[in-house]
């Protein structure tokens, strides 16, 4: 669990928002810091989990002529991570330790999941990172983190500005109802590293990419905890309140 004293010197600091200045909260899957992937995330996006600015990502040395940096997912969501709980407002009688308690508790009663080999994949117009062979217990794990927290999130209140023109009815009906179309049913593990590019940019980012990401594919990694975020709402990136492990 993060040190709580380290990660309010850390918002004293930086100027992150206090708590009770968080608009909505999300679950995420963010890499255990100083693992490879941690690393390579905190060079790709040039910042931190924690918000911290760092020196970004330099494409010296990438193959492949004419490589640019693609544009990093989109810019509210800072750091790798993957979706487990999508953005969603709290019921008026519920606070924020409440919340921490409830993800705390949650957390220590699941194990943690291998994911096996990764590779890179499209997922629509973005480039991710996901399981080469489906992970059930992911898609388990996931499913439970919806419903267990179902009851402390506010009716409606999810972001309506989603582009839903090429979703079916039914990711349709999951967006209105959790607030993302690919959870439940729709759901499957993955890691956003760019955000929306053409379909030959996305090649070009993944051919640059593999050579970097092909140790970490090969080796996968283990989904150890779940990390919760605030959303200050308007155009600040989400911050990392904590992040819990699973089976703790």
């Amino acid at each position: 669990m993060l040190n709580c004293a380290h990660v309010e010197s850390q918002r004293l600091q930086t100027g992150v928002p206090s708590p009770s200045s968080f608009a909505r909260y999300a679950i995420y899957y963010t890499p255990q810091p100083g693992t490879a992937l941690a690393s390579f995330g905190r060079s790709w996006f040039g910042r931190a989990n924690d918000g911290a600015t760092l020196q970004a990502f330099s494409s010296t040395g990438l193959p492949g002529s004419g490589f640019a940096k693609a544009p990093a997912a989109a810019g509210r969501y800072t750091g790798l991570h993957a979706l487990f709980r999508a953005p969603f407002l709290l019921r008026d009688d519920i606070g924020l330790d409440m919340l921490k308690s409830r993800l705390v508790t949650f957390a220590a009663h699941r194990n943690a999941v291998e994911t096996g080999p990764l590779t890179l994949a499209r997922s629509g117009r973005y480039l991710v990172l996901r399981p080469v062979e489906p992970k059930p217990e992911l898609d388990w794990l996931a499913a439970q983190c919806v419903n267990a927290f179902e009851d402390v999130a506010a009716t409606g209140g999810y972001d309506d500005g989603y582009d839903n023109r090429h979703l079916t009815d039914h990711q349709r009906l999951l967006l209105r109802s959790f607030g993302h179309p690919h959870v439940m049913s729709e759901y499957r593990f993955s890691i956003a590293l760019t955000g929306p590019l053409d379909a030959g940019h996305l090649e070009r980012v993944s051919q640059a990419l593999w050579p970097v990401m092909e140790e970490i594919c090969n080796s996968g990694v283990t989904v150890d905890g779940l990390s919760l975020f605030g959303d200050a709402g308007g155009r600040t990136p989400m911050r990392m309140i904590g992040r819990y492990r699973l089976g703790a």
